[in-house]
């Protein structure tokens, strides 16, 4: 019995040395956030972190040193402390660092990890410190799209386009600059044309940008693709952020007209005809399409009716026009412009446009030249018929003798 009985105080005593050796003496050297400032940290921007390393351990901690990362979203300045060495630090007893650090534009709201590394011994640790971070970003949109006339159209003038730039996030964007890339059939009338310096705008503030342009008879109909760029700043950096910002707009067809001749050349002192041919080279149909002949008083030329109807043209349509023009004896032999006006309608609208053409008046019978011929003619006749008569012209000239 006393053997058994020793033998299980031994068993005893074994298990109790096993596990205080298990749990001798320790080091655990832990980083707690303390503070930060501002509170949270902002987006975008500085701030200051100061946390603290305590010993928790239950004997001292030799040789402690204690590293400063840059870690995404996180930063420290250039200018600031990275490495501390500590060298002994007691069971119990704390150190405080503090630094700066900036903060990424794009970092997330909530706890972002700060990591420190601890090295003390044979001992090598990264650990991460939650730091609580508000999004504080600059967000511009474009909205409210507006155009002056409100039906864009081809071949047209002093059109406007105009564009609301919101800012929906928390911070001002300074210096805004809206620059958009136009398709080559907008023509630019000016440097606003394509370019709008909006200065600062707040977090929900709306700044309105216009822009003024041409649009030329290429102009097709359908959605065309406005691709611009936003760029700005922020708290008087001399750094610029650029955003692609694009949209669409909307461009309607209308009835375009190409006019030209296919007879045009006159002469003095006749009536002839001019021959025209309109097409219809827009993207709609043109109904009661008529041109008319812009009258001068300063023309040698009379026409016998001034308007000619072509009637219903579709897209890629051609009309003829026929106008008889008569010359004036003395008009001079060169080249004229002659204006004409082309209407038609779409819808209830009346569709104009303005042409000129060349046409050429050409040398013709001077007054009192053209009785020589006939003269000339009636001699020869007269010779003619004498040859032939002669010897019975000579026997009625010799019976008078």
């Amino acid at each position: 019995m006393n053997k058994k009985l020793l033998a299980t105080t031994l068993i005893i005593l074994l298990y109790a040395a096993t596990a205080t050796a298990q749990t001798g003496p320790s080091t655990n050297v832990q980083p707690t956030l303390i503070n930060t400032d501002p509170v949270p940290l902002q987006s975008g921007e500085s701030g200051d972190l100061r946390f603290k390393l305590e010993n928790t351990g239950s004997t001292d901690a030799q040789n402690v040193e204690v590293q400063l990362l840059n870690n995404y979203p996180f930063e420290i300045k250039p200018d600031r402390q990275t490495s501390y060495e500590l060298g002994e630090l007691a069971q119990g007893q704390e150190y405080q660092i503090s630094t700066e650090v900036l903060v990424a534009e794009d970092a997330p709201d909530g706890a972002n990890n700060f990591k420190i590394r601890v090295l003390h011994g044979d001992l090598n640790k990264t650990v991460n410190v939650p730091v609580e971070v508000q999004s504080q970003d600059i967000e511009l949109n474009l909205a409210n799209l507006k155009t002056s006339p409100q039906q864009l159209m081809p071949d047209t003038e002093d059109n406007t386009l105009s564009v609301d730039v919101v800012n929906n996030g928390d911070k001002t964007a300074e210096n805004t600059v809206l620059n958009l890339e136009m398709p080559d059939y907008f023509e630019q009338t000016s440097s606003f044309s394509t370019r709008q310096a909006l200065g600062n705008i707040a977090p929900g503030q709306v700044k309105t940008a216009e822009f003024t342009f041409d649009l030329n008879e290429t102009a097709p109909a359908g959605m065309t693709q406005i691709d611009g760029e936003l760029s700005y700043s922020r708290d008087g950096s001399t750094g610029e952020t650029t955003e692609e910002k694009g949209f669409q707009m909307q461009i309607q067809g209308k009835p375009q007209f190409q006019v030209e001749t296919t007879e045009n050349t006159l002469r003095q002192g006749t009536t002839q005809q001019l021959r025209i041919q309109v097409e219809n080279i827009g993207d709609e149909q043109s109904a009661s399409t008529r041109i008319r002949v812009l009258d001068s008083s300063d023309q040698p030329f009379t026409y016998d009716s001034s308007s000619q109807y072509i009637g219903t043209l579709e897209p890629g349509q051609t009309g003829e026009a026929v106008f008889q023009v008569e010359t004036e004896q003395d008009a001079t032999a060169k080249d004229y412009l002659i204006d004409f006006e082309t209407r038609g309608v779409k819808d209830t609208e009346v569709f104009v446009e303005d042409t000129t053409i060349t046409t050429t008046v050409q040398n013709g019978q001077k007054e009192g030249s053209n009785t020589l011929p006939v003269v000339i003619g009636l001699l020869v006749v007269v010779g003619v018929v004498g040859f032939i008569f002669r010897d019975r012209i000579k026997g009625l000239l010799n019976q008078e003798d």
